[in-house]
């Protein structure tokens, strides 16, 4: 997963971005979710990987996750919405991307 998270041939001192920590904090909830992490150290690695200013703070907080925990938010999307006859709305790119915010806060 570190690997996913981070390029290989990029330097881990360069500066990380807002979509660099979101790829992260997913990763780790989907972990989490598979009882890879414990809750307490998902709250660790989520307050460092949101607070990482390069992107070798954010690869050490995958490092020891295997490589694929989850399928990627929009291929499960595809998925959901072509094998679902569930009547269940779902969330529009445009609302998805407006739950940046709330990683943060």
């Amino acid at each position: 997963m570190a690997a996913d998270m981070v390029d290989a041939e990029v330097p881990d001192g360069l500066r990380a971005s807002h979509a660099d920590r979101d790829r992260v904090v997913e990763a780790l909830a989907a972990a989490a979710g598979e009882g890879r992490l414990t809750h307490e150290e998902l709250d660790e690695r989520v307050t460092a990987a949101l607070s990482a200013r390069s992107l070798g703070q954010l690869a050490v907080l995958t490092a020891d996750l295997p490589q694929e925990t989850a399928p990627a938010p929009a291929a499960a999307a595809a998925k959901d919405v072509a094998g679902s006859s569930s009547s269940t709305p779902r969330p529009s790119a445009r609302a998805a991307g407006s739950c940046r915010a709330a990683w943060r806060s």
